[in-house]
């Protein structure tokens, strides 16, 4: 099977870990107190969704990591994490192509990735001024 044609677009692998650009228009649009407690609502739920994620890869459940991933990418997109994002989809094309081996492979290397680009957005929203 073929990759999607407009998957390049998204498969970059040199995406910044925090898209400071997002945020910013985020923080324009909704304003720093907003933006803040949306990074902190995705900061508190990340570890149970990373929890659900390592479980239906270790159990091997494509259908429920697939969509586990999604929603773990989904959130990461919107709180600015794009180099998360782009691997949560990675993975999520992968698995819905039927390529079980490689949606494995690049969850994997999303679980790798999670917890420092968790921090990154930590740091982010720590320094964050009202």
């Amino acid at each position: 099977m073929t990759a999607h044609p407009e998957a390049e677009s998204w498969l970059s692998t040199d995406a910044p870990v925090l898209d400071r650009g997002v945020l910013t228009s985020h923080m324009n649009d909704l304003g720093v107190d907003l933006v803040r407690q949306i990074a902190e609502k995705y900061l508190d739920d990340a570890p149970a969704s990373v929890a659900a994620v390592r479980a239906a890869l270790e159990a091997q459940d494509l259908p429920l990591l697939q969509r586990l991933i999604h929603r773990l990418g989904g959130g990461a997109q919107t709180v600015g994490l794009e180099a998360l994002s782009q691997q949560a989809r990675k993975a999520e094309h992968a698995i819905r192509a039927g390529r079980a081996e490689e949606g494995l492979r690049e969850a994997t290397r999303l679980l790798a990735r999670v917890d420092g680009d968790l921090a990154t957005l930590d740091e982010f929203r720590a320094g964050l001024k009202d």
